[in-house]
C-alpha cells in the first residue's frame, strides 16, 4: 500500500481542460459511476498543512449521507495521527463505466471505526468534479478469450470493449501480468471453436487485484484498434451486455 506524509500543503498542478473533459454533477449521479471495492486515493490535510496520501477501498454509501471505505493498511501511528474526525481530505476515485472518469471531491472525516470492521466514514458534498478519461465509450461485454504474453498465457474474460482498449479479468492467483507488457488477447467465438477474430493487439497500462479477480486495463495499438473495430461490429446487445452475434 502506497503511502506518503508531506510537511506542506499539497498543490497538485490543475489538469488541462484541453486534454480532458471536467464537468460538475450532483454527488448522487458522481457516486453513482463507481464501482463497489474500486480504489480510492486519499489526501488528508491536518488543521497545521501536513498532507497524508494513502490508497483505500471504495465500500459504498450510507442513507445518512456518508461515503464508506475501508482503513488503508497503515502504521497505528499514521492512523492515530491522520484519520481523525473532521480533518479534511480530497478523495479521487476512478469510474471505468461507459467513458471512463475521475471523480474527485473535497470531503471531512466523520467516523473511523477499528473494530469489529475498520472503516472510515466521509461526508458527501453536493457536488463532485468528474473528469471524462477516454474520447468514446467502453461497452459491457463478456468475452471468453485468451491473453498470450511472452512469458506466459491465461485464460481470460473481456469486461468492457472500445475501439481503443478494454479491460479484462483472470482469477486472483494466477500468474500476474505487469503494467507495461505488450498482450495479445485472442477472443474465442464460443462453444469450444478457436477464434475467427484476429487479435486484439496492445498494452497493459494499469491493474487491480479484489478477492475473485485480477482486473487489467489494455490500450490498443494500431493492429489492435482495427481488430476492435471488427469485433465491435459482430457484437449485439442482449438486454444487459454486448454478446457475440
Amino acid at each position: 500500500m502506497n503511502t506518503q506524509a508531506v510537511a506542506k500543503t499539497d498543490k497538485s498542478s490543475p489538469m488541462s481542460s484541453r486534454d480532458k473533459s471536467v464537468s460538475t454533477l450532483n454527488s448522487t449521479d458522481a457516486l453513482a459511476m463507481l464501482e463497489h471495492g474500486g480504489e480510492l486515493t486519499m489526501g488528508i490535510t491536518t488543521p497545521v498543512g501536513t498532507t497524508f496520501r494513502c490508497k483505500s477501498t471504495f465500500i459504498g454509501t450510507h442513507s445518512k449521507n456518508f461515503v464508506l471505505a475501508e482503513l488503508p493498511k497503515i502504521s497505528d501511528d499514521d492512523l492515530d495521527f491522520f484519520f481523525q474526525s473532521g480533518f479534511w481530505t480530497a478523495v479521487r476515485a476512478i469510474s471505468h463505466r461507459g467513458e471512463g472518469a475521475i471523480v474527485h471531491f473535497r470531503s471531512q472525516l466523520e467516523h473511523v471505526m477499528t473494530e469489529p470492521i475498520p472503516m472510515v466514514a466521509l461526508t458527501i458534498p453536493n457536488a463532485m468534479q468528474v473528469t471524462q478519461l477516454r474520447k468514446e465509450p467502453r461497452y459491457d461485454v463478456n468475452l471468453a478469450a485468451r491473453v498470450v504474453a511472452s512469458t506466459h498465457k491465461l485464460d481470460c474474460q473481456i469486461r468492457d470493449l472500445s475501439k481503443s482498449g478494454c479491460r479484462f479479468v483472470t482469477a486472483p492467483l494466477s500468474r500476474p501480468f505487469q503494467v507495461g507488457d505488450d498482450i495479445a488477447l485472442e477472443v474465442h467465438s464460443g462453444m469450444g471453436k478457436s477464434s475467427k477474430f484476429e487479435p486484439l493487439f496492445g498494452k497493459i497500462c494499469n491493474l487491480q487485484s479484489s478477492l475473485h479477480y485480477a482486473r487489467y486495463g489494455v490500450q490498443f495499438d494500431e493492429n489492435g484498434t482495427t481488430n476492435a473495430k471488427h469485433l465491435l461490429a459482430n457484437l449485439k446487445f442482449d438486454g444487459s451486455k454486448l454478446t457475440l452475434r
